[in-house]
């Protein structure tokens, strides 16, 4: 493994106490900011001469202590529904994020300055100064080749050990750090435990003034005043003690949630089912009230268009791990797009689980995806990153599904991505012309796509070096492990696992491209290499025949030998570079293959391919073939997608397929859908997620949009609505090869 230096280093060295970088801006004078709605900012500026953890950690805090509620109407969980309320004046223009702790929004604060005179002026022109030298002093690494991501950072609360042990558990760890940090010392350890309590005091200022909503709230409505009263109690308790059922569980799960900012729910059926087995023993759960409260977490989850939660798969001690919440999980999410559950799939799975699953999907939610249990726990340890083996079971993707470990991770998420249609063209425009043979064009693309991984690992280094200095996340060294026992923040390393998740894209482009030109150019001497490329200058204009003939050349996706051994090849060579590397923070580099809602707007990106494809078109769906290339049928399209080397890519090889509605609604189709994901993983395939819709309904859908507001179509990772798609996008799906069986 090599570690690559990066310059720069030296920013790891400067004083944690001092602003001293920023020059000698004069901080917004912070009541006003708070009259302005900007708490979370004012609290970043309480603390002019502090650290970036103190100083980040009072703006948590001020923000927890002066956010506004949500109204309660009765709910089974508080707190509900979307994080940000919709009709919030408040952290517009400093805003929290879960990903880089704030987000600078430089519109929100030209708008506030259209009407601000006097001190409102002066506070706005000075936040503004300081947000935008914070964001400079960020800007380390320019490249196209981001592709979803540059220094994204999904993540996973160890929501288990709140509901085992309580906060105050987390209060006690705290204090026992800081008295250590102050005998040994230590200064940064000092400011990043001081820091961590000023956040729990938060906790409870938002706490007891949620606890005083409810005690204030009245309904003449028996069954509201029940749920108030049961939710009351809970809150009474948890998230700060232990949680003693599964109603309080869930409720503490819920409560965490909220205070990550509504990012991944993780192992929703490891940490619960415990609770839930005991309150099923003593007969004080039924299942029917079980799933009214997954329900209304579910609800909350698609309320804020959250991401990931992994079931089933397997339990430490090498035991199936398919529980009864793992089916009330299956079918809480019925016709809902989140959570984007990620079913860990055994040959053992028992026919129930399969069932559940395939009733969900058929539903038209997407839900869930499918996952081969073993090529995951299997991937990972192939891949170096130390993870113990009681871990290893806990994978669960962070965002739409970049693999990280439940609890316990900082996994870049996207770190970056590499662009290889971007890659490619700039290659064919420096030695097509004059180049002799493909195995030399082949070399030459590979040496383009070594210097760009290079590029790639150094920026990513780079990004978290200052990310470990100016941006900590408080929130997140609270809540995953091990950064309050290191004493360590989350970006600077303090969690257990710090690999990084990087995203190929564009790969079956560019082997349609490659065949095409190695078809077209080296075989049959259809063309030149300096006559094809001023054909795709031009986009093919006026060369629709020669569009078509290139298009007729063989496709990834088809059972072709040829091109898929191509194929392989492309994605060892670009997956191997990845792996050589590892991250400043740690782990390694692992690749990925989610384009989401990126292949649409990547493609902008492009020219005209030889593959046919024309300038500006969406690039390939995630690993799988180019959108409606594959016309052999599923079995042909999984076989060419099985011969890559996917256990590489355990940041997760997307792979997408459609069936229409017809299918699922027969023992036999259901029975053959199942055949194919059994034999998709089998012959070593690591993730495959299900769209049920019929081309038909789609095509309406583009017509007459107000008729499908509840249409849900599998995207690259996670279920979206089809209304909420750009027309690009809609128009890339609906390309999508309708498979039967």
């Amino acid at each position: 493994m090599r570690v690559r230096a990066v310059q720069g280093s030296s920013l790891l060295a400067a004083d944690s106490a001092s602003d001293s970088r920023y020059g000698d801006m004069v901080s917004p004078d912070i009541a006003v900011l708070d009259r302005l709605g900007e708490h979370f900012a004012a609290g970043y500026f309480e603390l002019p001469g502090a650290s970036p953890m103190r100083r980040w950690s009072r703006a948590v805090r001020r923000r927890l202590e002066k956010r506004s509620l949500a109204s309660y109407d009765g709910e089974l969980l508080y707190p509900s529904g979307p994080r940000i309320l919709r009709s919030s004046t408040e952290n517009r223009i400093v805003e929290p994020s879960y990903s880089f702790t704030w987000a600078f929004n430089a519109d929100a604060l030209r708008s506030a300055q259209q009407s601000a005179d006097g001190e409102e002026a002066v506070a706005l022109n000075r936040l503004g100064a300081a947000m935008s030298d914070l964001t400079k002093a960020m800007s380390v690494w320019d490249s196209p080749h981001t592709v979803g991501g540059r220094g994204y950072t999904h993540s996973i609360p160890n929501y288990g050990r709140v509901l085992r042990e309580g906060l105050e558990a987390h209060v006690a760890r705290v204090e026992m750090g800081l008295e250590v940090a102050y005998s040994e010392s230590d200064r940064d350890k000092m400011d990043f435990y001081v820091g961590l309590q000023d956040v729990l005091t938060g906790i409870r200022g938002w706490h007891s003034r949620i606890v005083a909503l409810l005690e204030d709230w009245t309904s003449a409505d028996p069954g509201q005043c029940r749920r108030r009263d049961a939710l009351l109690g809970a809150l009474r308790r948890v998230p700060f003690q232990p949680a003693r059922s599964f109603y309080e569980a869930v409720v503490a799960y819920n409560f965490v949630f909220y205070l990550d900012d509504c990012d991944n729910p993780g192992r929703l059926d490891r940490e619960l089912d415990p609770y839930y087995a005991l309150d099923q023993g003593c007969g004080t759960v039924t299942r029917a009230e079980a799933l009214s409260l997954l329900r209304a977490f579910t609800d909350n989850v698609c309320a804020n268009d959250a991401w990931s939660a992994a079931i089933g798969g397997t339990l430490p001690d090498g035991r199936a791990a398919y529980n009864e919440v793992t089916r009330l999980c299956l079918e809480a999410v019925h016709h809902r797009h989140r959570p984007s559950y990620e079913l860990g799939v055994r040959t053992d799975m028992p026919d129930d689980i399969w069932d559940a699953a395939l009733d969900a999907v058929t539903t038209g939610c997407g839900q869930p995806a499918f996952y081969n249990d073993a090529g995951y726990c299997a991937g990972l340890r192939e891949a170096h990153l130390g993870v113990r083996d009681e871990d290893v079971v806990l994978w669960n993707g962070g965002g739409c599904t970049e693999t990280m470990i439940h609890g316990c991770s900082n996994v870049g998420s996207l770190d970056a991505g590499i662009h290889l249609p971007m890659i490619l063209e700039r290659t064919l425009q420096q030695h097509l012309p004059n180049i002799r043979s493909f195995a030399g064009l082949l070399d030459a693309f590979k040496k383009n796509v070594a210097a760009v991984v290079v590029d790639i690992t150094e920026g990513v280094s780079r990004m978290q070096q200052v990310k470990a200095v100016l941006v900590p996340q408080p929130m997140r060294s609270l809540l995953v492990d091990d950064c309050i026992d290191r004493g360590v923040e989350f970006n600077a390393g303090g969690a257990r696992y710090n690999w990084s998740v990087v995203n190929v894209a564009g790969l079956a482009n560019v082997v349609d491209s490659l065949s095409a030109v190695r078809e077209f150019v080296f075989e049959q001497n259809g063309l030149s290499g300096e006559q094809l490329l001023s054909k795709l200058a031009l986009d093919f204009d006026g060369e629709e025949a020669l569009r078509q003939r290139l298009r007729r050349c063989p496709r990834f996706g088809n059972d072709l030998a040829e091109v898929d051994d191509l194929a392989a090849d492309i994605a060892a060579f670009v997956f191997g570079e990845f792996r050589r590397y590892a991250p400043w923070r740690g782990g390694r580099f692992l690749p990925s293959c989610i384009m989401f809602t990126t292949y649409a707007a990547e493609g902008a990106k492009v020219g005209a391919t030889p593959d046919g494809r024309r300038a500006g078109e969406p690039l390939a769906d995630s690993i799988g073939p180019v959108a409606g290339r594959d016309t052999h049928g599923p079995t042909a399209m999984i076989n060419s997608v099985m011969r890559l080397p996917l256990q590489l890519a355990t940041g997760t090889p997307v792979l997408n397929i459609r069936f229409g509605k017809v299918l699922l609604k027969s023992s036999d189709g259901r029975r053959a859908v199942r055949d194919l994901i059994s034999t998709y993983f089998d012959g070593g395939g690591m993730q495959i997620q299900v769209t049920v819709v019929d081309r038909a309904a789609l095509e309406d859908a583009l017509v007459h949009p107000e008729m499908h507001a509840d249409l849900i179509v599998r995207v690259g990772g996670f279920s979206a609505y089809f209304n909420s798609l750009s027309p690009a996008l809609q128009r890339a799906i609906l390309d999508r090869t309708e498979h039967v069986l």
